[in-house]
């Protein structure tokens, strides 16, 4: 069995639902958005924090191709 993606679980405590993870993210991010995340298998760099604070889920979860230690240091 696979494990679930990082956007995958955030979906899932939203109750399954994208439209209910776009709302609870907010700052312009849609269903659409959510989507997209899902078939792709990772949140664009930009939409990670946002996603990261609404869900709690990690940002290297959410985005692996993103050296997130090194963005966390110039920020």
């Amino acid at each position: 069995m696979t494990e679930k993606t990082g956007i995958q679980k955030a979906v899932a405590l939203f109750e399954d639902s994208p439209t209910k993870l776009a709302a609870a993210v907010g700052n312009g991010v849609l269903r659409q958005h959510i989507e997209h995340w899902l078939v792709s298998g990772r949140v664009s760099a930009e939409r990670c924090p946002d996603v990261a604070a609404a869900t709690g889920i990690a940002l290297e979860d959410l985005n692996d191709k993103v050296n997130w230690s090194f963005a966390r240091s110039v920020a």
